[in-house]
């Protein structure tokens, strides 16, 4: 069974599903570990039997599978994806696709649906999916990200399946958010942004770096349901200063860095566009779509609630244009304020920076990257330590969540309860892991320098600002911080 139902949890969140939201959350996860090779063929065996889909069964246990990989979950380089490639080209993937998706269309999936599929898994391994997943998820339960999608397909698992194979691949291989946008990060950038032989590079990374240099977009501060604020101040984006590509590469880092602070029970983030001066020179429709994209398709569910302040009346006719892009559940999460007192309603006007009529001594200021401060990224021995550490966690959670879901449709309340507490148990190894693992693969970003996101995965939204300390005193409360946060991991596996 789920965690009780709190009555801050809204209905359909994680702690908050009802008996027919749960089997949809398990037949989601039936399909998924079915199509990353993470279980047997029973479970999906077991989907259809439930489903009153009998006649499909024979074409289930002739279904081959093809020779597993034992690729790490969670690594990415250059050399290992050449060799993943070459490894498929020898593997008879063809056939085993081919009856997978003759499978999911008797299971329910449309015509166009079993398209979609096909398209991404030509483009993603087995192993692929685990490593979208568990790689997305990051902090967060697993649960947490798949209900996302669930909940924007409206409990419609088929969709669920198809938009969530969407993102992966759009993270995994168009944005690579994950093996290039988040390691290379700001310090990147600031050192690539002058490169004269490379105009092109030099071009992009300029874009990237100056569109936080000038706050055209942050994350500061919470509102009144404790939700992290991410501010995108109009008037400082212009177009034609940032490739297109640069400028979705931002958006994606600001989004990134938001998910960074959300912790449960919290699960969605505040969006404030501040309108303030802004004109028509300030419009582009590309950023917007994609925009749009990103709260619709690429982090669904992701948005609390999106406020458009002190928007002057020029504006109106671009809202005209934009709201019919907009699917409707975002344009009823959107409010467009006016004054400090609109703002209230929402955020705590002590909480409500300066700038915007609140109560907030605060303005942003960017720290330029320290050049030393992604060294940890060079230890590859613990970074690949703590890589496989955290394949074998990934391992555990997808075989105990198989466990899981057998458990549920043999209506054993006993086995329910240990398979849902040993997931659980497994979760909080996947969110220390993660905060163990963080330095080695994420490059540090403004909101580590100011000190919002502390050592050990400690998120302080409103720091007090820093004093620089020796290097040996700086050593020895990073050390203090993480053998205080082990003992808490420690304390709640217990």
């Amino acid at each position: 069974m789920m965690n009780p139902p709190s009555s801050s949890v809204p209905s359909g969140f994680w702690g908050n599903l009802s008996p027919d939201q749960e089997d949809r959350l398990q037949q989601l996860w039936t399909l998924l570990l079915h199509l990353a090779e993470a279980s047997s063929l029973g479970a999906l065996e077991q989907f259809v039997r439930v489903n009153s889909l009998e006649p499909v069964r024979s074409s289930l246990t002739s279904l081959s599978r093809p020779p597993s990989r034992r690729n790490s979950l969670f690594t990415r380089t250059d050399s290992a994806l050449s060799k993943k490639k070459s490894n498929r080209a020898s593997v008879p993937v063809s056939v085993y696709h081919t009856r997978l998706l003759e499978t999911l269309r008797d299971v329910g999936l449309s015509a166009v649906q079993v398209r979609s599929v096909r398209r991404f898994l030509a483009q993603m391994a087995p192993e692929d999916v685990r490593f979208g997943i568990l790689t997305a998820a990051k902090h967060e339960h697993p649960d947490v990200y798949l209900l996302r999608f669930l909940r924007v397909s409206e409990w419609d698992v088929n969709q669920a399946l198809v938009h969530l194979l969407n993102a992966i691949v759009w993270r995994l291989k168009e944005m690579q958010v994950d093996n290039v946008l988040l390691p290379r990060g700001e310090l990147y950038a600031a050192e690539n942004e002058q490169d004269l032989t490379n105009p092109d590079k030099a071009g992009e990374a300029r874009g990237f770096i100056n569109q936080i240099r000038v706050g055209k977009g942050f994350v500061h501060g919470v509102d009144r349901m404790n939700r992290p604020i991410a501010i995108v101040r109009i008037r400082h984006h212009h177009p034609g200063e940032q490739t297109e590509q640069a400028l979705n590469q931002f958006i994606t880092h600001i989004v990134e860095s938001a998910r960074l602070l959300v912790s449960p029970p919290v699960e969605t983030a505040t969006v404030l566009f501040d309108m303030t001066g802004f004109s028509l020179a300030n419009m582009e429709y590309a950023p917007v779509k994609f925009i749009i994209r990103c709260f619709e398709v690429y982090y669904p569910e992701c948005l609390g609630v999106l406020l458009i302040h002190n928007a002057p009346r020029v504006f109106g006719g671009v809202w005209k244009i934009i709201r019919p892009w907009m699917d409707p559940r975002i344009v009823e999460k959107t409010h467009f304020t006016r004054s400090v007192a609109d703002l209230e309603k929402f955020i705590h006007r002590d909480q409500i920076i300066a700038e915007l009529g609140g109560n907030e001594d605060w303005e942003y200021e960017y720290t330029e990257p320290d050049p030393n401060e992604n060294q940890a990224m060079n230890d590859n021995a613990t970074r690949d330590s703590l890589l496989a550490e955290r394949q074998s966690i990934g391992e555990e959670f997808l075989s105990a969540t198989s466990r899981w879901v057998s458990a549920a449709r043999g209506g054993n309340a006993s086995e329910m309860e240990e398979a849902t507490e040993q997931r659980e148990e497994i979760v909080d190894q996947i969110r220390a892991n993660y905060w163990d693992l963080d330095p080695y693969v994420r490059a540090r970003n403004n909101l580590d320098r100011t000190g919002v996101i502390q050592e050990g995965g400690w998120i302080e939204m409103y720091p007090e600002p820093r004093i620089p300390l020796p290097a040996q005193i700086q050593t020895a409360k990073v050390l203090q911080v993480e053998q205080v946060r082990r003992a808490q991991v420690k304390l709640v596996n217990v």
